[in-house]
């Protein structure tokens, strides 16, 4: 697994790298992570070497290398654009591989779909024709893809799994009387909007997640100030994962507006804890996961906020959406969605 960040970062790509690699060393496959150093807001400040639920990790100062030949490559995300860990990746699927008869795999993340320029797009499209198989976590993902010239016979499709521990862990009463947002706070994940749009609704807003944009977050913060809402929006940092049910459970729904997503994992955990979502339509994969009206809602602006939050003040909407996500989220086990993948990598070796 090649995957620029890894734990104990846990945002998108991280927690989908550590649970595939976890079930698939459960069905006795041996599996390496190969990751930096890194964190969001530090470099090089992770051990060099650990193993983490039987994956072993090892984390590089710039970029990767392996020294033992692997049976099959599988990369994760190439977000950092001219990062030395990116440019070694194009540089070996395009040129070094040649030299090796290595089954190569990607999990784009989204990278695939959004516009990072002409010189980063070409550079993406020429690695796809390299790669065996390219796989979408959602047909739309798969559709965009395609649309952009990737081919559409390297492109498998295999949703993002949710953690046992999510189905599993016991449902808690809360108190309804907040959106919970979950997610980095980076421009992209879209949090502005949600703060603007309670400072005319009836209802207080909880941020969590892990620092990615500190210009970001300083704007996020100074707008709350400058709008007067320190008793309506509170932040809480990196939660964590019984904190994050606990929150997501008594929340009046979980709210996502990002810029762009794949197939976002915090959607899913909701919707498996049987709670409404409101997600906004400029991720065009999102409205793709949400039905408006059905299983939560989709938004584009204050005003339908503003109603969305005002329809699942009654408690029988919510559950009978709640129950709709729960029936639509059975069978998103990681287990699953590791036989899939591991299925996917007996085709090519």
């Amino acid at each position: 697994m090649i995957t620029p960040l890894f734990l104990p970062v846990r945002g998108g790509t991280e927690v989908h790298v550590y649970n595939l690699s976890k079930e698939l060393v459960k069905l006795s496959v041996g599996v390496e992570v190969h990751t930096t150093r890194d964190t969001y807001e530090e470099k090089g400040v992770l051990k060099p070497l650990e193993v983490i639920d039987g994956i072993k990790v090892i984390r590089h100062p710039r970029t990767w290398r392996f020294s033992k030949e692997p049976d099959l490559l599988h990369f994760h995300n190439l977000g950092r654009k001219f990062s030395p860990w990116n440019l070694y990746t194009f540089w070996f699927t395009l040129f070094e591989s040649r030299f090796y008869d290595i089954p190569m795999v990607i999990t784009p993340h989204d990278i695939f779909v959004v516009n990072r320029g002409l010189i980063l797009d070409t550079l993406q499209r020429y690695m796809g024709n390299r790669l065996h198989r390219i796989i979408a976590v959602s047909e739309w993902e798969k559709e965009e893809m395609i649309r952009k010239g990737f081919q559409g016979s390297k492109i498998v499709t295999i949703p993002n799994g949710v953690e046992d521990k999510v189905f599993d862990y016991p449902a808690r009463e809360g108190t309804h009387d907040y959106l919970f947002y979950l997610a980095r706070i980076s421009p992209e994940k879209g949090q502005l909007f949600a703060v603007k749009c309670v400072e005319n609704m009836d209802i207080k807003l909880v941020l969590a997640g892990q620092v990615r944009d500190r210009e970001y977050f300083e704007l996020l913060m100074r707008t709350v100030k400058e709008l007067g809402l320190e008793n309506k929006v509170k932040y809480l940092g990196q939660v964590t994962d019984e904190e994050k049910y606990a929150l997501i459970d008594g929340s009046l729904a979980l709210i996502l507006t990002s810029e762009v997503e794949a197939d976002p994992l915090v959607v899913k955990e909701a919707m498996v804890r049987g709670v409404p979502v409101i997600v906004g339509d400029r991720a065009k994969v999102l409205p793709t996961l949400v039905k408006d009206r059905v299983n939560g809602f989709v938004v584009s602006n204050c005003e339908q906020l503003k109603q969305a939050v005002e329809s699942l003040r009654d408690p029988n909407l919510r559950k009978e959406i709640g129950e709709r996500n729960r029936e639509i989220s059975k069978n998103w086990r990681w287990r699953e969605v590791s036989l899939k993948v591991l299925e996917l990598y007996k085709s090519l070796i």
